[in-house]
């Protein structure tokens, strides 16, 4: 067997090493697409992480219920996007248990300023019934599930507090605005402006996650929107609502 000349030896491992040490950078380096993590529990999500060798920090927690505990519900950079090993990937997961926030006391004050205090707290506006009153538009009583609560009380962060509202019983009316392409809560927060309420609600049948309900917008509403005729203040708004077009063609997908 021919002996081997050290020299050459060197040479020809030093080149092994350096196309070794070559094809490992550019690896390193390569970019691909940001795994999708939406949806993963927790071991999964860490797996996948560490394969990718990426970064996942999580930035924040909400209470969700479709959403198991731990598993991610938001993510960026979304999935799709170029990304190289070492990057962070800021997510929001699903909180064990809900923030519990003190209810604030919200009679005796206007429906705008009650739903100001409510936003101040993270909670939602819920159902508005009018009552007859000599002062229109003031907080008489506010509800959870249908029984008063006093202030003071601590309620899940985004429990949505029900209110019961005076009216005056003069012949007051207002226009029925023009609902067409809104969300249900921005619709309702619209009808509440002009003392009015939301009645029946009906999605379509593609519409079938809280997601979905959370961004289907309505297309049709009953009385509709009439700029010379107006309605009695109270008057309740029946709404339609379906997907945009823009999730229908990404469901399609």
């Amino acid at each position: 067997m021919a002996e081997c000349n050290s020299g050459r030896c060197a040479d020809a491992y030093s080149v092994v090493v350096n196309h070794v040490c070559t094809i490992e950078i550019h690896a390193s380096c390569e970019a691909f697409p940001t795994p999708n993590l939406t949806g993963l529990e927790q071991t999964d999500w860490k797996k996948i992480a560490s394969d990718k060798q990426i970064d996942v920090v999580i930035r924040d927690s909400v209470y969700n219920t479709d959403y198991t505990p731990g598993s991610i519900i938001e993510q960026m950079p979304r999935t799709g996007h170029y990304i190289k090993a070492g990057r962070t990937i800021y997510v929001t997961v699903a909180a064990v248990k809900p923030e519990m926030v003190q209810l604030p006391k919200l009679t005796d004050v206007s429906l705008r300023q009650a739903r100001v205090l409510l936003d101040s707290k993270g909670l939602k506006l819920g159902a508005v019934t009018y009552s007859p009153s000599e002062y229109n538009s003031l907080v008489l009583a506010q509800k959870l599930h249908g029984t008063s609560i006093d202030p003071g009380i601590l309620v899940p962060r985004g429990t949505s507090i029900d209110l019961v509202v005076g009216k005056t019983m003069e012949n007051q009316r207002t226009i029925v605005p023009d609902l067409t392409g809104y969300t249900y809560d921005a619709g309702r927060k619209i009808l509440q402006d002009v003392s009015l309420t939301v009645g029946a609600v009906i999605y379509s049948k593609e519409v079938k996650t809280e997601e979905d309900s959370t961004n289907a917008v309505i297309w049709q509403q009953s009385p509709q929107f009439n700029r010379h005729e107006g309605v009695e203040i109270g008057h309740s708004v029946d709404l339609w609502l379906k997907l945009p077009v823009d999730s229908l063609s990404g469901n399609d997908n």
